[in-house]
């Protein structure tokens, strides 16, 4: 195995390893020490990957998430080689959906609080961080180009429309204590959202 194959398997595992601790625990209630024992590697190996246990948020709504999310969208989409547009953008935003179930909602809002404050402290760049989010625009670009919306908006508007239902709903399912269950509730709106559009 090649050393940057086995440092993203690494990685992988102290991210999943956190996940399962603070889901168990509490993020407040789980110390860097803790992953690093569970996961079985070395506390500096932690450092390697991430600065403090608050990068692990981070990092999970930015490149855990891509990785998360374009797998499970290839893996919806792959059922049905002849699914519409619509359908594909609806398979996209339920897989983000997942990983906010996948994570827990208590990640969720630890990830809310986190990257909003990084948005006062600075332009965190927050949109162009999140790499799949292009698969996203070109689903839209191909509904546009192929006229399947009734609307005259552009990518990005249409992008945001879309994405704002979805980060409002993982919002309310944090305020929520994730009382409900974020993948039914967003199988039931989108493909009334998607029919508006």
């Amino acid at each position: 195995m090649l050393r940057k194959e086995k440092s993203i398997l690494t990685k992988n595992k102290l991210f999943e390893t956190a996940i399962e601790l603070i889901k168990e625990k509490g993020y407040d209630n789980v110390t860097i020490s803790e992953i690093c024992e569970k996961a079985g590697v070395a506390k500096g190996t932690f450092y390697v990957h991430y600065k403090a246990k608050e990068d692990i948020i981070k990092e999970s709504y930015y490149s855990d998430m891509s990785q998360f999310v374009l797998k499970q969208y290839n893996n919806l989409i792959s059922q049905d080689k002849r699914m519409s547009i619509k359908n594909k953008i609806e398979k996209f935003l339920l897989s983000e959906l997942m990983f906010s179930n996948h994570v827990g909602y208590a990640m969720t809002c630890r990830a809310y609080v986190t990257n909003l404050t990084e948005c006062i402290l600075e332009n965190s760049k927050h949109f162009e961080r999140r790499e799949f989010t292009k698969e996203l625009k070109i689903l839209i670009l191909q509904g546009i180009d192929h006229k399947v919306f009734n609307t005259n908006q552009t990518v990005e508007e249409v992008f945001l429309y879309l994405e704002s239902f979805v980060r409002g709903l993982m919002a309310s399912w944090c305020f929520s204590n994730g009382e409900f269950d974020i993948v039914k509730k967003g199988e039931k709106y989108i493909g009334k959202i998607l029919e508006s559009l």
